[in-house]
């Protein structure tokens, strides 16, 4: 009933002592009727017995299904019957709901879903751009603006920066004249943490 939205089955073998119950698959189950008791009228397509492809497994399903159900088959399948659709008798055949429309229940959950793991993406890639550092070479410049190092020795300083932390995938050299800052908001973080809360 969750997962397909409606239940339906048929009595067979039944006795004094116990009964089997047949499930039919939703997909080729419909119930548009009821009867004078309100009981849901079952009608069953038997094109089913067509996905079937080996023979003898046929044979056997349908030694397994009320009579009407396999002889509406063979009446259909010798173009007797124009319609696939058959009723089984209320005595005999039922289904269970949980909506009048028989829509799945938690079928309005799935964009909710959809959207939550999204959210839970986002935030493992927020966590390892938090993860990722920086380091920062000021190559430094006297007061008359003469550089200190010259742009080939600073290019030899970063080269021999980056080859000591090649070993660290998360951080990342920069070797640079210009002043460079970073600011990092942990309410941003908070933030995303919070959302991702609501949206479970």
């Amino acid at each position: 009933m969750l997962v397909d939205g409606c239940y339906y089955g048929v009595l067979q073998n039944v006795s004094k002592n116990d009964f089997v119950i047949l499930d039919l698959p939703a997909e080729y189950c419909r119930s548009n009727f009821r009867d004078f008791h309100g009981n849901d009228i079952i009608e069953f397509s038997v094109l089913y017995f067509n996905t079937i492809v080996d023979e003898d497994i046929k044979k056997q399903a349908l030694k397994l299904y009320p009579k009407e159900i396999a002889d509406h088959y063979r009446r259909f399948r010798k173009q007797q019957v124009k319609t696939p659709w058959v009723r089984i008798p209320t005595n005999i055949g039922f289904c269970f709901s949980l909506s009048d429309d028989g829509r799945p229940f938690f079928l309005d959950v799935i964009s909710a879903t959809i959207d939550y793991d999204e959210a839970v993406d986002i935030n493992k890639e927020r966590d390892l751009e938090e993860i990722r550092k920086i380091i920062v070479q000021k190559i430094p410049h006297l007061q008359d603006g003469v550089l200190l190092f010259e742009p080939d020795e600073a290019k030899v300083m970063h080269e021999g920066a980056v080859g000591m932390m090649k070993g660290n995938k998360n951080i990342s050299v920069l070797t640079t004249y210009a002043d460079v800052d970073s600011v990092v908001s942990n309410t941003a973080s908070e933030a995303s943490t919070n959302a991702l809360e609501k949206s479970l």
